[in-house]
């Protein structure tokens, strides 16, 4: 199945939210997260007239994606893409629940005071911001601008932490760095939607890069950093993962060895706990979301889970494709999960 097939597939399954959803949605509807240039100034024209309805979450990036020296032009650039679709809502020319989730990623401690501040009632539109690089650091720093944001404006925002740095890789500062931001968070919980890992980032410390038929859970010193996170945080957050570096070439579509590499990573997120990802080119946004389509086995099975779990004389049973056991003690947070993903992504359909 080729990349457009997949993209309307996709697109069609994929259930109705926006941004004021609840955390117990948005945590999983995040899903494939594409980045974007915040210099790129036909994003809101390419919202507006749905051109790519399959893209559900974006980010405007003022970090690593623009230079040092036009920060100032990128925030203008921001401002003026937020106001235009936020012109066009407001207006009736457009409906918010046709809208991305939008998030903003920022480079520094006060940048996202500073947009509130420029974009005014139009920072609505947006669904929060992601933080790169959070550690122990700027951890508390963050935390208390994004607390002061919240009581300053009139609409629902979230934070998307990006843990990335050289002091989480390092195995002698992890663990105290990871527990640190876990317990600053705790404060925000409520309002941090999903934690995020950067592979390249991790990869970059020891000069790696994974080559298209290998993927990140193959590097053992960075698939041992990502456990531990996981450990961490996934009992709390929904962890996303990282960057797939391979996409689409525009005058070879038949070349599908990226897809072959990007579903293989894919398949380890989910068997790791990991629920959606960061995507760099649209072409790889629609694979993304497939991998979070419910199985048809898994659907039922988690169904009888949940009924097992409110039925205190019923502990155990021969699951729904007879060859598995379902406890409801010991599968009910995985049957809830699947519940969330099926509400969102849908159900496959088995022959």
């Amino acid at each position: 199945m080729d990349y457009r097939t997949i993209n309307n597939y996709a697109a069609n399954i994929i259930r109705a939210f926006d941004k004021n959803s609840g955390k117990e949605v948005l945590q999983y509807a995040v899903g494939a997260l594409l980045y974007m240039p915040g210099t790129n100034t036909k994003i809101s024209k390419k919202i507006l007239k749905k051109e790519n309805p399959n893209i559900k979450s974006l980010v405007l990036c003022l970090e690593d994606s623009i230079g040092d020296s036009i920060v100032e032009q990128a925030e203008e650039c921001v401002k003026n893409t937020l106001i235009e679709i936020h012109t066009a809502i407001t207006t009736g020319r457009f409906s918010i629940s046709d809208l991305p989730l939008i998030f903003i990623r920022v480079r520094e401690i006060g940048q996202m005071t500073r947009l509130v501040d420029k974009c005014g009632d139009s920072i609505s539109t947006i669904t929060g911001f992601v933080l790169p690089k959070f550690n122990k650091i700027n951890a508390s720093n963050y935390i208390n601008e994004f607390e002061q944001i919240l009581d300053s404006v009139d609409t629902s925002l979230y934070l998307m932490p990006i843990i990335e740095s050289r002091d989480i890789m390092h195995k002698p500062t992890r663990l105290e760095n990871l527990c640190y931001i876990h317990n600053a968070l705790k404060k925000i919980s409520d309002r941090t939607l999903c934690i995020r890992v950067g592979g390249t980032d991790f990869c970059n410390i020891f000069g790696i890069r994974r080559p298209i038929n290998s993927t990140i859970w193959d590097i053992r010193v960075i698939s041992d950093c990502i456990s531990d996170i996981i450990n961490i945080f996934g009992t709390d957050y929904v962890v996303s993962g990282p960057t797939w570096e391979f996409f689409e070439k525009k005058d070879s579509p038949s070349q599908t060895d990226w897809v072959e590499g990007l579903n293989k990573e894919l398949f380890y997120d989910r068997l790791n706990g990991i629920i959606g990802k960061t995507c760099i080119h649209p072409t790889q946004v629609p694979y993304v979301q497939q991998s979070l389509i419910v199985s048809e086995t898994d659907y039922t099975n988690a169904l009888q889970i949940l009924s097992m779990s409110s039925q205190s004389f019923v502990g155990v049973k021969k699951g729904t494709n007879g060859n598995q056991m379902n406890e409801s003690k010991t599968h009910i947070n995985w049957a809830k999960k699947i519940l969330a993903l099926s509400g969102i992504y849908g159900i496959k359909k088995e022959i």
